[in-house]
């Protein structure tokens, strides 16, 4: 069981963001120059000027924590996720003022956030329970740029979900709560608490961000709270080896699907993988089914009604993990049909749309 103290911290996170939100939102009128998003590219689907910076809350919200958790595991797990990640929030945030930072350059950094974590504790992604893989991984640069390209890889595909009320902001909440509910499972109580933190921090953002869409994560939002969830999967593993792997793939299974999918799917186009486009799955989901539905909802409530249903993408692979963390075949066999639905559900949507482009069928409004 949580100490009196854990829940009081986790209790007390939730409320400064949820503070520090409100109170960005309250100030846009001040900094509203420098964070704003604008409506209007190929990719974004809100209809006013909103800011972009809810990371700064989240961010602030853990450092909250780290002063009030109880145990000195705890802090150590908040240290890691607070110094690590700050080259990732920092990267984030600067695209989110000045819009001018490549997405490689995004992604070699937060990447570099995997890669600093895994340096600063000496612990890494070692194993992946297929043995010729494992055997490169028992050398530690390996399993360091391992590291670093896996929770980089987690942190840039939250960014990409990032495109409708609370869609990414959910997916961590749901993820986060998972993964402590599987290290509750095996008396990693520290991991556990660290987790519901995670969570808190996130879930205070996202009560202002989610339905009406007054405040959005940004780059710095998305790559802190991915790069947090990712560490916490590593942590999971190397602190607990009864535990798969392949559960910490399934916590992160949607945001992974997504972004892997969309590089493919841009590489067979000849396009450039970090191009934006509205052929995420979220975009097509929005333009073919959500919107016909319910063209008498107000903007921001359909672009929320987006969200719940993409919440089910996020929660459908966690509960194999929760269920079975150390049964690889059962996990295995899950994500295999995971991928497979996505697969299913995403070509139906496509083809939807293509007919619409063709002009069979009546053009769909993408105004959100």
């Amino acid at each position: 069981m949580l100490s009196f103290s854990s829940p009081l911290a986790i209790a007390t996170t939730l409320i400064v963001a949820l503070v520090l939100a409100q109170a960005l939102v309250l100030s846009a009128h001040k900094h509203g120059h420098l964070t704003m998003d604008l409506p209007g590219a190929v990719q974004k689907f809100h209809s006013s000027p909103t800011p972009r910076v809810g990371g700064i809350a989240i961010y602030a919200a853990v450092t909250a924590a780290w002063l009030l958790v109880p145990g000195l595991a705890e802090t150590k797990l908040l240290s890691t996720i607070l110094l690590a990640g700050m080259p990732a929030l920092l990267v984030g945030l600067t695209e989110d003022v000045t819009k001018r930072v490549s997405v490689r350059t995004r992604l070699l950094v937060t990447m570099g956030s995997g890669g600093l974590a895994a340096l600063w504790t000496g612990i890494g992604l070692t194993r992946v329970d297929v043995p010729p893989a494992d055997a490169l991984l028992a050398l530690w640069p390996v399993a360091v740029l391992f590291t670093a390209f896996a929770v980089g890889g987690v942190s840039n595909a939250i960014n990409i979900i990032d495109g409708f009320h609370g869609l990414a902001s959910g997916t961590v909440i749901i993820s986060s709560i998972a993964l402590s509910a599987i290290a509750m499972s095996v008396g990693d109580l520290p991991l556990a608490t660290v987790a519901l933190v995670l969570a808190a921090a996130v879930t205070g953002f996202w009560l202002v961000n989610f339905p009406w869409g007054k405040l959005f994560l940004g780059d710095g939002g998305a790559y802190f709270s991915g790069f947090a969830l990712a560490w916490l999967s590593v942590e999971l593993l190397a602190r607990n080896p009864g535990v798969s792997p392949w559960a910490s793939v399934l916590l992160c299974a949607y945001p992974t699907v997504e972004v892997l999918y969309s590089v493919v799917r841009r590489r067979k186009q000849r396009r450039s993988p970090g191009e934006a486009d509205r052929r995420h799955l979220h975009s097509l989901v929005a333009t073919q089914f959500v919107q016909p539905r319910l063209p008498g909802l107000p903007p921001n409530l359909r672009n929320a009604a987006v969200s719940m249903l993409m919440w089910v993408c996020a929660a459908v692979p966690v509960i194999p993990a929760v269920l079975a963390p150390g049964r690889p075949d059962i996990l295995l066999t899950s994500l295999a049909l995971c991928v497979v639905g996505y697969h299913i559900v995403y070509r139906r949507l496509a083809a939807s749309a293509n007919e619409a482009e063709l002009g069979q069928e009546p053009a769909v409004d993408a105004r959100v």
